[in-house]
């Protein structure tokens, strides 16, 4: 392949990243002037937290591309950790099949902020071992208001009427 042929494919990748983002509604991006050689790393430009490398290579070398990822999120990003390397399948018709690899533990991150609390949807488990808190938490609460506290601490006062608070806040956030 000649090297004009190469820069349109990966230009077209590029491209097609591009126009996914703002589809998505993340904002404005667009190809990095010089494929992240300047001052702005990366193959993307955008308001994204993630330094974006784009490969649309037959061969694969992803331990060649998380490297030099990496590398430029260290170089030219506030967020070293964030990097992604975006690539396409080649066993599909062009950007049918296209992968992110990033960061495990970036990953997991983004699972606990996108995903909800196991409480908002939770399975029957989770639901059965909701439902069994929330009447102990109810048990308690009305053994806590049947206290005589008149004769206790003002700080022990205050410590259960704070206990039964949190347990009424709690409780009304179990979705059950």
């Amino acid at each position: 392949m000649n090297p004009k042929s190469a820069k349109n494919k990966g230009n077209r990748l590029e491209n097609f990243i591009c126009r996914e983002i703002e589809k998505e509604g993340l904002g404005k991006a667009t190809r990095t002037p010089g494929s992240g050689s300047g001052l702005t790393k990366g193959d993307i430009f955008s308001n994204l937290k993630f330094t974006l490398e784009a490969k649309n290579h037959k061969s694969f070398s992803l331990g060649e591309w998380v490297n030099q990822v990496k590398n430029d999120a260290k170089i030219g990003s506030p967020y070293p950790n964030k990097w992604a390397v975006i690539f396409r399948d080649y066993r599909y018709p062009e950007f049918k099949q296209v992968y992110a690899t990033i960061d495990f533990w970036e990953f997991l991150g983004l699972l606990k902020s996108e995903s909800g609390a196991l409480t908002e949807n939770p399975d029957r488990e989770m639901r059965f071992e909701l439902k069994d808190i929330k009447m102990r938490s109810n048990t308690i609460l009305r053994r806590l208001n049947s206290l005589d506290l008149k004769g206790e601490d003002r700080k022990v006062i205050w410590e259960i009427e704070d206990f039964k608070q949190r347990i009424q806040e709690i409780i009304k956030k179990l979705k059950i």
